[in-house]
């Protein structure tokens, strides 16, 4: 089912998480080479293929959306995976349209991040049978609640900062809040 040792790129600014997917990927079965900015992964790509690739949306000096397009411009088929800690749905489409084949919100359960490698599935299946569907809007109210911990609950503020209008994000709010 699955080619011998394939060829794993992470992208990851953050030097134990990179250590750690590392570990895990190679522990797995993966040829992994890490890289922490475009100049790095441009300096692997010169004779390397890869077959997939997970992205660190925010690196330390330059986003990882640019790296995302210049992978899929050199490897059309690399499978490649946008991890972050700070979703939001403006992101999730603007890294699917430049070619990440999955949108991920860190911390990330390793059996997940490698499942979604290899699958084009956009759920998981939980255990009592219920699908749970990953959806951008959940994305976008995780972060609007991280924004709003930020701002220690200002909404004026965190509209401020989302830049969208109070009102809009009251609605926002509202819509969030069950019946």
């Amino acid at each position: 089912m699955r080619e011998g040792n394939p060829k794993l790129l992470v992208v990851e600014d953050d030097p134990r998480f990179r250590a750690t997917l590392e570990l895990e990927f190679t522990e797995r079965g993966y040829d992994v080479l890490t890289a922490s900015s475009l100049s790095e992964v441009k300096s692997h790509a010169t004779d390397v293929s890869f077959r997939f690739a997970t992205v660190d949306l925010r690196l330390e000096a330059e986003m990882g959306l640019p790296i995302v397009e210049f992978l899929k411009r050199r490897t059309p088929d690399c499978r490649i995976i946008v991890l972050t800690g700070y979703g939001s749905i403006a992101t999730a489409v603007e890294a699917v349209k430049r070619g990440a084949a999955q949108y991920l919100t860190k911390p990330v359960q390793m059996d997940q991040l490698e499942r979604l490698l290899w699958t084009d599935a956009s759920f998981e299946q939980e255990g009592d049978g219920e699908i749970e569907i990953d959806s951008l809007a959940r994305r976008e109210r995780e972060y609007i609640e991280w924004v709003l911990v930020q701002t220690q609950g200002n909404i004026t503020e965190a509209a401020r900062r989302l830049g969208i209008h109070r009102q809009s994000l009251q609605r926002k709010l509202r819509k969030f809040t069950p019946k």
